[in-house]
């Protein structure tokens, strides 16, 4: 497996690689979800990394409820405790250290885990949002507001932010050249 390094892996060669090597490649950008990688393999050669997530965006939009929400539930919730991280994925990690979570006060990550088990308890599954796009300081607020949101809404801004996270991880991943 690619590890998380300064060298990118060229999005040539990535098309060169037989399907199980691809796979390996990028089998951590979609929280231990490997079909969306697989059905992209099967759509090479991709022209531009923007393909690639195209590629994607369209395998989970298209893909069944029973399925997206199957890719939902695959992701940690958000102020997962620090000593429950070495149990996420290596991303999950490194995305929610980053976005500052550790350094919140106790009563906002407090009322973040009362939100955090109201809104699993209403809609059966984690909430998702990208935090390479938000501090831990904006989550409340908007987990606040999704909370009010239908089931299918809720169900497809999950699938947003997996996309986005998916984005910014292949990113870090691929040379985009």
């Amino acid at each position: 497996m690619l590890k998380m390094t300064a060298n990118k892996i060229a999005l040539e060669v990535l098309n060169s690689m037989d399907a199980t090597a691809f796979v390996e490649q990028l089998s951590q950008v979609f929280e231990h979800s490997p079909w969306v990688v697989e059905a992209a393999s099967e759509q090479r050669p991709f022209t531009h990394v923007k393909a690639l997530q195209a590629t994607f965006e369209s395998s989970l939009y298209g893909a069944s409820v029973e399925m997206q929400l199957k890719i939902i539930r695959a992701h940690p919730d958000l102020a997962a405790k620090l000593d429950t991280l070495p149990k996420l994925t290596q991303f999950s990690q490194q995305e929610q250290t980053k976005a500052g979570f550790a350094g919140l006060p106790t009563t906002t990550l407090n009322a973040m885990r009362e939100s955090l088990h109201s809104y699993r308890e209403r809609f059966g599954h984690p909430f998702i949002l990208c935090v390479t796009e938000h501090s831990a300081a904006d989550v409340l607020p908007i987990l606040n507001a999704r909370l009010n949101a239908s089931p299918d809404s809720e169900r497809l801004a999950c699938l947003f932010q997996i996309a986005r996270i998916g984005w910014h991880r292949i990113c870090s991943i691929i040379d985009p050249i």
